[in-house]
């Protein structure tokens, strides 16, 4: 498991420098969207993760809104870090000349965060499915 979210994270780093490199976000405005749905897939499966790993912060199986309301949590904690550091850079790096505004204002910040959630609630609602699958007989 840690195999794949390490290469699925090299994965959206790599799509998001390229993006960056070849000004794709700003020529391509809803390229914003999926990179941030995949940045919440990301956030919750390693908020999973460190969860399964060490066990006895949180048993994610017992209740399904107290696990949805954990992982959506920290999905929304590092979306809300990688939009601050979207500020510092239009603050520091844009505002000097060099380079593009990483933020678009509250319209597209709301956007994102609304994007990295959707990403984190796909990963509650697919792996609360699985569970139903796999313990047929807990309902």
């Amino acid at each position: 498991m840690e195999k794949k979210i390490i290469l699925f994270a090299i994965a959206i780093a790599i799509i998001h420098s390229i993006a960056v490199f070849y000004n794709l976000y700003w020529r391509f405005l809803w390229i914003d969207i999926p990179m941030h749905f995949l940045g919440g897939v990301l956030a919750a499966v390693i908020f999973i993760w460190l969860c399964e790993k060490f066990p006895g912060h949180f048993n994610l199986s017992r209740n399904f809104f107290v696990t949805a309301l954990a992982v959506l949590s920290f999905t929304a904690l590092v979306g809300v870090l990688w939009e601050f550091s979207e500020f510092v850079y239009d603050v520091v790096i844009s505002s000097r000349g060099w380079g593009a505004l990483a933020s678009q204002g509250v319209r597209d910040t709301i956007g994102d965060l609304f994007f990295d959630l959707l990403g984190g609630l796909t990963v509650v609602v697919v792996r609360r499915l699985r569970y139903n699958n796999s313990h047929p007989d807990d309902e």
